[in-house]
């Protein structure tokens, strides 16, 4: 029995041994297989030019930004016979450089001088540089009769 631990432990020993002459190119092997692929360098890279660039415009933005007051553009976009009149189909731009809430929108329907018949909107929210779609309707139809479009006031937020 005394052999047999004898022998078992000259085994251990032996193992060490052999474990630490193997450490050096072991560790060396260890530290080549737990560096950073350069694929994953370069995606980190250009995650830190995203998010860099996207920091920068929102600076440049809060401190130069466009301070002008909102300018509401109105077009048509369609005209639809519904079952119950028209419908005119507006879009509707602020150009400015700040936010538009509660922007009323009146389109006019007019024979010369003449007021035929009006219809009003109210958009909630218009952000600078953005477009909205609205609906206005009638009863007569728009293409017969001068449309005239306008914003008649916005709100600041």
């Amino acid at each position: 029995m005394a052999a047999r631990t004898e022998h078992t432990q000259k085994r251990r020993d032996g193992s060490k041994m052999s474990a630490l002459a193997g450490a050096g190119s072991g560790s060396q092997k260890l530290q080549e297989s737990e560096a950073i692929p350069i694929w994953e360098w370069i995606v980190a890279a250009v995650g830190f030019m995203l998010v860099a660039g996207v920091t920068g415009f929102l600076l440049f933005e809060a401190l130069s930004g466009n301070r002008l007051p909102p300018d509401v553009k109105l077009s048509v976009a369609s005209v639809i016979q519904t079952r119950n009149g028209y419908l005119v189909r507006i879009n509707a731009v602020n150009q400015g450089g700040m936010t538009a809430e509660g922007v009323i929108v009146e389109a006019e329907l007019r024979n010369g001088i003449e007021p035929l018949e009006r219809s009003r909107t109210t958009i909630d929210y218009l952000p600078p540089r953005s477009e909205k779609r609205l609906g206005l309707f009638f009863t007569r139809d728009p293409g017969q009769f001068e449309l005239q479009l306008r914003s008649l006031g916005y709100e600041e937020p």
